[in-house]
């Protein structure tokens, strides 16, 4: 029987590292410029898990410090205070960083706080914590924090669409950011991993095989999308379990290392009054609740935390979920009058968090570089509970880890942090009227030489025109009459890969079930 990936198969590598989301990128990422003969693989495509369906959110660390009362409760728990200190640090430092060569991958906005006269959440906490931040980071950039006491129409053009105006006392205002696009991000960091000497591999799953006498791990590669070929089966004197969700599945049966959590987000039209802010509140539960921009004046709703168990694959918001999160909205902005008709579209992710041992969490733990050798897997680490913002450090801390145990058998290198951006397109068009940045030459690129290998791909986490609006079959089609020769899609096949791409749609981004009383 044939084997899957013939070219891999008996070859030997300094490490593999297993997920291709925003920190097995980044990981490879620094590996291959440090040098280690590294190979990246993952079960479909870059971004493709929880790193693409993520709140995008870029923020300098709040969120860490976010509690109905923080003074209590990080005063009887002192640990997670530290805890706090740590992941906003990282975060504070993930911003600066990325404000220093993100371009216009980067979004920033005012984010807006409101704080009633009967919230346990005050103004100084606010401010406290803004100031506390700014120590914790490296001058990169401020936060212009202004709270807000008065006048607050002229100020915040949205302000009488606050639940009971006459209520709010401050509002603080300050900067915060988001990824336009985190796929992207994967991409582009595993393309400069493959500049650097790197082999990728999309649409693979690993398999952890044995280890040799002299420490040397055999890692099994199957087809995701042939599994009825034979593994090919490689080499390695590191691996590195980077799968995210996925990463118990990995690993022999034993106690977790991550826990999972279900975030639910809604996409929303908003009046020309809410451009360039963002909104926060606590939600009726003590959680963040966040309305922010997501393109033009699209803006994003969310987000939910609820455990989660099962495959994060195609995980999709339920209606019950949407209606949860169109509650909390109108809670917070009871002027705008949400309802089921006005969601656009909705998405969902898996968050795989550090396991807690069953305790509480409030705010974020940091992330966590676990050795598996107390496990009886020397030669094995993974990583838990990293965020999208701190990933450019998470992959510094691993590679960090990789060179206590191992010397790299290549040149050192230089990592590629620039901006990407699209092609100048010479004499090609836009693909779609509507957003003339995308040319076709961008899609066509996309699968000759950034491994894009399905319509979702291109669309998706190549282009990311899927992000910005929902596709007519017409454009579908057309996208896929562009790239088929190029991959050699027979007639089916091209009609295939429509059918999936408009499926996926319906699917994962889908719209609620309309309800009696909603209004067009």
């Amino acid at each position: 029987m044939p084997v899957a990936y013939p070219e891999l198969h008996g070859r030997t590598f300094d490490v593999v590292v297993i997920g291709g989301g925003i920190n097995g990128s980044s990981a490879a990422q620094q590996l291959a410029a440090a040098g280690y003969e590294c190979l990246l693989v993952e079960k479909e495509d870059f971004g493709s898990g929880a790193s693409g369906r993520s709140a995008r959110m870029l923020h300098p660390g709040l969120r860490f410090f976010e509690a109905p009362n923080p003074v209590r409760h990080f005063g009887l728990n002192p640990g997670r205070f530290l805890d706090a200190l740590k992941g906003a640090r990282q975060a504070m430092l993930g911003v600066s960083e990325h404000l220093r060569d993100g371009g216009d991958r980067i979004r920033a906005y005012r984010m807006c706080f409101p704080v009633r006269d009967d919230a346990e959440f005050k103004a100084w906490h606010l401010r406290a914590g803004l100031s506390l931040l700014q120590l914790l980071g490296d001058g990169g950039f401020g936060f212009d924090k202004e709270i807000v006491t008065r006048d607050f129409p002229d100020k915040l053009p949205f302000f009488n669409d606050l639940q009971d105006p006459h209520r709010i006392k401050a509002v603080a205002v300050y900067n915060e950011f988001k990824f336009e696009w985190p796929e992207r991000f994967c991409a582009d960091m595993a393309l400069d991993a493959e500049r650097n000497g790197a082999t990728l591999q999309t649409y693979c799953t690993a398999r952890l095989g044995s280890r040799d006498e002299d420490g040397t791990w055999t890692v099994q590669l199957i087809a995701s999308n042939k599994p009825d070929l034979e593994p090919a089966e490689v080499r390695t004197s590191l691996v590195l379990n980077m799968a995210g969700t996925w990463i118990d599945g990995l690993l022999p049966a034993s106690r977790p290392l991550i826990e999972a959590t279900k975030g639910t987000h809604l996409i929303v039209e908003m009046p020309d009054a809410y451009e360039g802010f963002g909104i926060a509140g606590l939600n009726s539960l003590g959680q963040p609740h966040y309305v922010l921009p997501h393109h033009k004046n699209l803006f994003s709703i969310g987000v939910t935390e609820t455990p989660f168990e099962g495959d994060a694959t195609d995980v999709a918001a339920t209606d019950e979920e949407i209606d949860f999160l169109i509650q909390e909205t109108n809670r917070l902005l009871p002027g705008r009058r949400l309802s089921r008709a006005d969601v656009m579209w909705t998405w969902a992710g898996v968050r795989p968090l550090t396991h807690s041992g069953g305790q509480t969490k409030i705010g974020r733990a940091p992330r966590t570089l676990h050795d598996l050798e107390n496990r009886g897997l020397p030669g094995v680490l993974a990583l838990t509970g990293g965020p999208i913002m701190t990933h450019r450090s998470a992959g510094r801390d691993v590679l960090a880890a990789v060179r206590s145990k191992l010397q790299p058998s290549r040149p050192k290198r230089r990592v590629n942090t620039s901006a990407f951006a699209f092609s100048s397109g010479g004499n090609s068009p836009p693909l779609l009227a509507d957003e003339p940045d995308v040319r076709i030459a961008d899609l066509e690129l996309s699968v000759t030489r950034e491994h894009a290998r399905t319509l979702t791909d291109v669309l998706l986490r190549r282009t990311g025109l899927g992000w910005r609006r929902k596709l007519t079959s017409p454009e579908v089609e057309r996208s896929a009459r562009i790239v088929a020769p190029l991959l050699q899609w027979s007639t089916e096949e091209e009609a295939a890969q429509v059918g999936h791409y408009l499926t996926f749609q319906d699917r994962v981004f889908r719209r609620p079930r309309p309800q009696a009383d909603d209004t067009p």
